[in-house]
């Protein structure tokens, strides 16, 4: 009895097995050097010279140095895996570069350790995700959330996906 629900199991788990293989059999990954970027397509230079582009959509997860990120974070010159089935859109694009940052100040309104909201100057609220990668800073050195408090000024350098890369805190407190 017991050899025969071994089997069974054996059984159903290579079955299973060669499934999920067929499933990523056909997912293509290109990688390359980003040449141009759009919210509807990326083009890549491969290392053979060979340049592709592969259509980009609102499903297709974007991560750039391992963030998350929109596609209009992606710059020419970064180096870019995209992974896409055939000719439809990417699933999911992993870029690696320089960020150039969206700096907005403001007058702190929450604090957590994975969020912040601020009120900027002209009074929209912007609300910021925050990873273990963010650096903080209070007078200059470095800090951690505690130092970022309701009513202090802030100056949060971010992604356009929303993701704070550098948070400082001014050390006086907001009128």
């Amino acid at each position: 009895m017991r050899l025969l629900i071994a089997l069974a199991a054996l059984s159903s788990a290579l079955s299973l097995a060669g499934t999920a293989t067929a499933a990523t059999r056909d997912l293509t990954v290109d990688r390359g050097i980003v040449q141009s970027v759009s919210p509807t397509r990326i083009v890549l230079r491969e290392l053979d010279g060979n340049t592709v582009a592969i259509t980009v959509s609102q499903e297709t997860t974007v991560r750039v140095n391992g963030l998350p990120a929109t596609v209009l974070d992606i710059q020419p010159g970064f180096v870019a895996a995209v992974t896409h089935r055939g000719p439809n859109p990417a699933l999911l694009i992993r870029a690696f570069g320089r960020i150039q940052p969206i700096v907005d100040r403001g007058v702190v309104l929450s604090a957590s350790p994975r969020g912040l909201v601020i009120r900027t100057l002209d009074g929209a609220n912007l609300t910021f995700r925050v990873t273990l990668r963010t650096k903080i800073r209070w007078r200059g050195l470095p800090a951690t959330m505690a130092a970022v408090r309701p009513g202090r000024l802030v100056e949060v350098a971010h992604t356009r996906a929303g993701v704070a890369i550098r948070i400082a805190v001014r050390a006086r407190r907001a009128l």
